[in-house]
């Protein structure tokens, strides 16, 4: 599986071995007669601590493996993963770019805009190359950027011009297409095969409830398949406007919490 451009994945692995603790790691790996030239291991830790270091670790494997490790330039990367009760070692297929990383360094930004590695998990979850993804509350572009890196082809459109004019800036500086419009996401009207709506919130936003069925509605017919942000719950209006959820998920950071949703638009109202 390729996880090149995920957002939360951080590497694919094909697993060799596996073990309830080191000693028992160190066995499977042994008994499959691994082999490997120009080979680095790498330990990641996502559940529980445990006594043996890194180093430890990282020598105890590489002593079961029939070969020479290359520390700088391997020819073959394995990972050890520990989990609460299981050790598995793998040799790595694929490893996230963690793109997203760049857009720290775009121009403009503002408190509430979505980070990137958000906007870039909803672009995974409802694009694939060959989609043209709207995004009609760009806002400064994150949404829009994520895409294009990706080579998905993505449009932002954009009520106020000021910040329109800082979106095009910011793709200009990530060296992206600046595909940002100055419009109203209530009439927009495109070929467009999917959305990502991450609506205005926060204190400075002027937003009326009618706002976000208008947009949805203006949408709906258009594309097949979206994802939508709300600063609040949104299902009963997903609902009633006559999308069918795929998914939901809250995120929390700080005092905000971002409302996610992943709906498809029925062929009916399309």
């Amino acid at each position: 599986m390729d996880v090149t451009e995920s957002a939360y994945t951080r590497l694919c692995a094909e697993q060799l071995a596996v073990g309830a603790n080191l000693a028992e790691l160190c066995a499977a790996a042994t008994d499959a007669q691994l082999a490997y030239d120009d080979f680095r291991v790498q330990v990641y830790r996502p559940a529980p601590k445990v006594a043996a270091s890194s180093t430890e670790i990282v020598r105890s494997i590489a002593d079961c493996i029939r070969g020479h490790p290359n520390l700088d330039n391997p020819r073959t990367e394995l990972a050890v993963v520990l989990t609460a009760g299981c050790w598995r070692l793998g040799r790595v297929i694929s490893r996230s770019n963690q793109r997203w990383h760049r857009q720290a360094h775009r121009p403009h930004h503002y408190s509430h805009a979505l980070p990137a590695q958000i906007a870039r998990a909803l672009v995974n979850m409802v694009a694939a190359p060959g989609d043209v993804l709207l995004d009609p509350c760009c806002g400064v572009g994150t949404v829009v950027a994520e895409a294009l890196d990706m080579g998905i082809w993505a449009v932002g459109v954009e009520a106020n011009p000021k910040l329109a004019t800082r979106t095009v800036e910011n793709l200009q500086a990530l060296h992206l297409p600046p595909n940002i419009v100055v419009g109203d996401a209530r009439t927009i009207a495109g070929n467009f095969t999917t959305a990502v709506i991450d609506f205005p919130y926060g204190r400075s936003s002027q937003v009326t409830p009618q706002l976000y069925t208008d947009i949805l509605l203006n949408l709906r017919p258009q594309v097949s398949r979206m994802a939508v942000v709300m600063a609040q719950p949104a299902q009963d209006l997903l609902l009633s406007l006559g999308f069918r959820l795929l998914h939901q998920v809250q995120v929390t950071r700080g005092k905000l919490t971002r409302h996610i949703y992943v709906v498809v638009c029925p062929p009916q109202c399309r």
